[in-house]
């Protein structure tokens, strides 16, 4: 009988039980050791009270200094364990990258046996041989890959080891205390100033964080989490990390001063809530409306003390630095680091329309996206910091700038640096397309940036109420050609207010105002179709006109989120040009102003008028109608009179 050797089947190794998830327990250490170093830095800048003097002044100092000591060793045993644990992550991500290619190959050899076994099965005796052979080189192929799986199994258990030696290298104060005299140990004052030094050329910025060491950007990422976050040119992964320590950070402090009954003043209540919208910026990824799309969110800028307590706040959905194609969206008015969650769920939707797309192409065309919630200049919006009534001015001041463009123009600078550090981090062969997105407000601080030359592939200005100063056509916004677009519903109040002049031409508004319609045909732009809205009066100006007709723009099914999808994926040639306004944009305005007039006005004088005459009319009919019929009464009873006297016949 002859006897041909085929390999056991072989099983599924298990997943690791390390996954991306547990980069929570990093952030948890990192937060941790950046409150240290607070504390830290706060002891060694405090010695005795300034009433301490003699004696009591070197005992006070001496508690400090002492207490400095610890504190700094807590936070290099942190910063160490930190490292390590960075480390351990990183490696564990190549880890599940080998075990991912150890498994298709484990599936192709299974696949392999299988048929070699049909094969047998129907052999005949000639064959033989052959299958001899090929089971030879089969079980040649099992035997390498089992010993590739032990040395991958092997290597697993290294990268634990060595974690934890690391950890119990510094579970103890006097390895703390030798870890914080390390003369290896980064000097982060210096490398945070050289940082500081390279300002807003982001791809210095890039060249020299990418040039530091694993410890160096570790003890960055604890020492000055504010810095790194919310530096253009430092890749997104690195942002992402400081700024969610900040966040946790913040919470967990305020939150812990409320549970032990203090009252958060004005300040900080806007403190924590920007820090809690960030938050849910980044969980609403994984919430039931999103977690198909199977995004990871990403923190990328985190300042709530910016802008008088408005905050900057920044999140993206994909990751920019490897997306083919990213969209920044820059919202309007009103919009400030506490409503990130709210813009974030309108880049969401866009994310999702811009994968429909290309999704929606013959055939499917592939590629990877990233939509990015952008609130990073200072929005016009109530002060959070003036209080009722004292400091109304302030705020109304606030407010105000929404009529000006003196936000918009030092948003567009930062706008522009923004997008710079977005094309500084990317990664691979070819840069992303860039798409750029102002909505309202922000549509002006967008045209600002481009205006200025800001380095971005397509421009869309939605809700406009105006071009910002100095933009006449769309060739001003330095943009490729034909990548200028414009999206204005009719009955969207907002995009009344653009134009040269101003309401009243000739008079003391033309100073105000903020540019030309980008919606008008002359303009320039490719218009696209929109939801009109519904028209509204009076009261309807605040609910419907602004909160539904000038908000809608990402709503699912508006023909506006389909335009932009196409313009994000790269398919503009998809978008249908609807040929753009030629009634000037104030024009509307006094449309509107003269049918209110109308409304509520004339027609109620007309209906007033027309009740009174309808009421005199009937009054007089049914005058006329009783006269004639007490007429009509008073003749026939005449007419029975006189036929009881007079014969019914001659005789």
């Amino acid at each position: 009988m002859t006897t041909i050797a085929v390999p056991a089947w072989l099983p599924r190794e298990p997943e690791l039980t390390v996954t991306e998830a547990s980069g929570a327990v990093l952030t948890d250490v990192r937060a941790a050791a950046t409150a240290v170093s607070d504390v830290a830095d706060w002891a060694r800048a405090n010695g005795a009270p300034a009433d301490f003097s003699g004696s009591a002044a070197d005992a006070a100092d001496h508690a400090v200094t002492v207490f400095a000591r610890d504190t700094d060793a807590v936070g290099a045993a942190l910063e160490r364990g930190a490292l390590a644990i960075d480390e351990f992550l990183t490696s564990m991500r190549q880890r599940r990258s080998e075990h991912d290619d150890l498994m298709d190959r484990r599936q192709r050899l299974n696949d392999d046996r299988e048929a070699l076994l049909r094969r047998i099965e129907a052999a005949t005796e000639e064959q033989v041989a052959t299958l001899q052979a090929d089971a030879a080189d089969l079980r040649a192929r099992f035997t390498a890959y089992q010993q590739d799986l032990q040395a991958w199994r092997d290597r697993v258990d290294a990268d634990e080891q060595k974690a934890v030696r690391a950890l119990a290298a510094v579970d103890e104060l006097s390895e703390g205390l030798a870890a914080a005299a390390d003369p290896s140990r980064a000097d982060t004052e210096a490398l945070a100033a050289q940082l500081r030094r390279l300002g807003t050329d982001t791809d210095a910025v890039n060249q020299w964080w990418n040039g530091l060491s694993d410890a160096e950007r570790n003890a960055l990422l604890i020492s000055d989490p504010g810095l790194v976050g919310n530096t253009n040119g430092i890749p997104t992964g690195d942002r992402d990390e400081a700024n969610t320590s900040a966040v946790q950070r913040d919470i967990e402090y305020l939150l812990g001063l409320q549970a032990s009954g203090h009252e958060l003043s004005a300040s900080e209540q806007r403190w924590l809530e920007n820090a809690q919208s960030i938050e849910k910026a980044v969980a609403q990824a994984g919430s039931p409306q999103y977690a198909a799309l199977g995004v990871d969110a990403f923190v990328m800028a985190y300042q709530p003390d910016a802008f008088g307590g408005d905050g900057i706040a920044a999140v993206a959905y994909g990751d920019p630095d490897t997306a083919d194609h990213t969209a920044v969206y820059v919202p309007g008015i009103m919009q400030d680091g506490t409503q990130i969650d709210e813009n974030g769920a309108q880049a969401l939707n866009l994310y999702e329309e811009t994968v429909n797309s290309m999704l929606g192409e013959d055939p499917p065309r592939p590629g990877s996206v990233s939509t990015i919630a952008w609130i990073g200049y200072d929005s016009p919006n109530f002060n959070p910091e003036s209080m009722w009534p004292g400091a109304l001015g302030d705020s109304a001041g606030d407010v105000a700038h929404t009529v000006t463009e003196a936000n918009a123009a030092a948003g567009g600078v930062a706008l522009s640096q923004f997008v710079d550090g977005l094309n500084s981090t990317h990664t691979g062969g070819n840069q992303p397309h860039l798409t750029v997105i102002g909505h309202s407000y922000g549509s002006t601080t967008s045209s600002y940036a481009a205006a200025g030359g800001m380095d971005a592939d397509s421009l869309v200005l939605i809700g406009s109420p105006g071009a910002s100063e100095g933009v006449h056509h769309a060739s001003d916004l330095n943009m490729p050609a034909g990548q200028v677009f414009v999206g204005a519903a009719d009955n969207d109040p907002v995009s009344w207010l653009g134009g040269e002049d101003g309401l009243l031409p000739g008079t003391w508004d033309d100073s105000l105002g903020l540019g030309a319609d980008p919606a008008q045909h002359d303009f320039g732009a490719t218009n696209f179709a929109v939801d009109n809205g519904e028209e509204f009066h009076g009261t309807g100006l605040v609910t419907t006109g602004f909160m539904e007709n000038h908000t809608n723009y990402f709503d699912v099914g508006n023909p506006a989120l389909a335009n932009m999808g196409d313009i994000v994926s790269g398919n503009s040639d998809a978008v249908v040009d609807t040929g753009g306004r030629t009634q000037e944009a104030h024009d509307y305005l006094y449309d509107w102003v003269g049918g209110e007039v109308q409304h509520h006005v004339v027609d109620p004088v007309v209906d007033a008028a027309v009740d009174t005459y309808e009421g005199v009319r009937d009054g007089a009919v049914a005058t006329y109608e009783g006269v004639r019929d007490g007429v009509g009464d008073a003749v026939d009873g005449a007419r029975d009179a006189w036929d009881d006297l007079w014969p019914d016949h001659w005789p």
